[in-house]
Parts: structure tokens; C-alpha cells; sequence
């Protein structure tokens, strides 16, 4: 149900393409009741969503700071919706990753590649040890741009063995992960994440078409992750980088 989320894992402000200040995004977030809100602007390449260098977004993380302090128990964590490159390299680099609460990797360029090009590209994006979610998954947007061709079971097959969360896009035109392939995702034991994509306060209320499209692909409660309180978020983040790390170390010893 749509009073079962506790936060918004994915909200742009006026310091990229959003249209409202952090702190309004904030206060709209509260009066939702939300417990938390991720503000997941976008990375330098996407340069007509004025994306964040990484010195405007340690600007950023200084002024969440004061937030923070101001309207706690509310938590806000700074993410990015971070740019995957053709080649399924990521906008930023790890260092400046590694310092994000939340990574949203998302595909925003040469959505013409061919299939096999295009799913090892995400493929790769997702083998990041930074990545925590997968952005609108096939790219689509309804009456104006087709998904870009891409084969999303070895996507989601990728995403189950990396321990990587799949958004439910809740932007009107997106609705992306559709409905069928929640389904799918969630029959892997992949984690969804229900998120507006909000560009200002008002499409905040995205979230209700992102929970509509969770439903319709038989998700329940359990199968989302921002019905978990904030407490369970973070641990499950923490989890999910360390068991990273580990894997990666592991892979380098061996």
C-alpha cells in the first residue's frame, strides 16, 4: 500500500534539473511522512540536467549536513543518479562513489546499442561494487521512445547475484521496471525499489503510480525495500557494500 513507504529513495532538486531547493524537497518529504528521502541528483556527463561535478557535490553533502541537523529525527542521504557510459563504465569515480550513501546507476545516452552491446553495458554498470540500484530499467518512455533493446533477464540475473536493487519508476511516462518484469525480479529474490524520480515537491506524489506498477507485478510488502524503516535501509545498505567489498576481495586474493 501506498502508506507502506517509508521514503523516497530517488528526487532530483534545483541543483541539477530539479525545480525546487533541497530543503523544500525536505520539507515536502516530511509532510508525506516519510521517515527519509535520497537526493539522487544527476552526474557531470548529463550536461543538460546540469549534473554535479565532484566538488558541487561535496557542496552538496556540506549543505545536507546542516539539513540533517536541522530537521532530524527526518534523515536525508545524499545520492546520484549516476550516468552508466557506453562502455558500462560510471560517471564518477570510485572514490567519489564510495563516499555516496546511495548509487542509482541509470542509462541516459546512446540508448541505440545494439542488444548484446546495450545488456553487457548495464551488465557492467552493475558489477560496480558502488552500485545499489538500477535506474528505469529499459529506458522507455510511453508515446514518445521505445525501450532500447536489451536483454533484462541476464539483466536481472546480473542484478540477483550482485545483491543490486531494481527501481519501479514512478514518472508517468516511465513506469519502468513495467509490471511483468517486477514479477520477474521479484521471483529472484531482487529487492524493488518504489520511487517517484520527483523533480519538484509535487511529483513527489509520483510514488503512487510506482506503487500501482509494483502491485500489478504481485509485489508485496516484503519485496520492497522503502517499506523498511530507516534503521533496516541502512543496515541493508551497509550489507550490501560490505558483501561487496568482501566478494571483491576475494575475487582479487584468488
Amino acid at each position: 500500500e501506498l502508506s507502506e513507504i517509508r521514503g523516497d529513495l530517488h528526487a532530483h532538486t534545483d541543483w541539477s534539473d530539479g525545480h525546487d531547493s533541497l530543503e523544500r524537497m525536505v520539507q515536502a518529504a516530511i509532510a508525506r511522512g516519510y521517515e527519509y528521502l535520497v537526493i539522487s541528483d544527476h552526474s557531470p556527463s548529463l550536461t543538460v540536467a546540469r549534473g554535479l561535478t565532484p566538488e558541487r557535490l561535496r557542496e552538496q553533502r556540506r549543505r545536507i549536513d546542516e539539513l540533517n541537523q536541522r530537521y532530524a529525527p527526518f534523515r536525508i542521504l545524499q545520492g546520484a543518479e549516476v550516468n552508466i557510459h557506453p562502455d558500462g563504465s560510471l560517471d564518477y569515480p570510485d572514490d567519489v562513489l564510495a563516499a555516496l550513501d546511495v548509487v542509482i546507476a541509470s542509462v541516459h545516452s546512446a540508448f541505440d546499442l545494439p542488444e548484446e552491446r546495450m545488456t553487457e553495458r548495464v551488465i557492467r554498470a552493475l558489477a560496480n561494487p558502488h552500485v545499489d540500484l538500477l535506474g528505469h530499467p529499459t529506458g522507455r518512455l510511453l508515446d514518445s521512445r521505445l525501450p532500447y533493446a536489451i536483454d533484462l533477464d541476464a539483466v536481472l540475473d546480473a542484478a540477483a547475484a550482485f545483491g543490486v536493487a531494481i527501481e519501479v519508476n514512478g514518472q508517468p511516462d516511465r513506469l519502468d521496471l513495467p509490471d511483468i518484469w517486477v514479477q520477474r525480479a521479484i521471483q529472484r529474490g531482487i529487492l524493488i525499489a518504489c520511487n517517484s524520480d520527483a523533480h519538484s515537491t509535487r511529483q513527489l506524489e509520483n510514488m503512487r503510480w510506482s506503487v500501482a506498477t509494483a502491485r500489478r507485478g504481485w509485489a508485496e510488502t516484503r519485496h520492497v525495500l522503502n517499506t523498511r524503516p530507516l534503521s533496516d535501509v541502512l543496515a541493508w545498505l551497509e550489507r550490501h557494500r560490505e558483501a561487496r567489498r568482501t566478494s571483491e576481495d576475494g575475487g582479487a586474493a584468488r
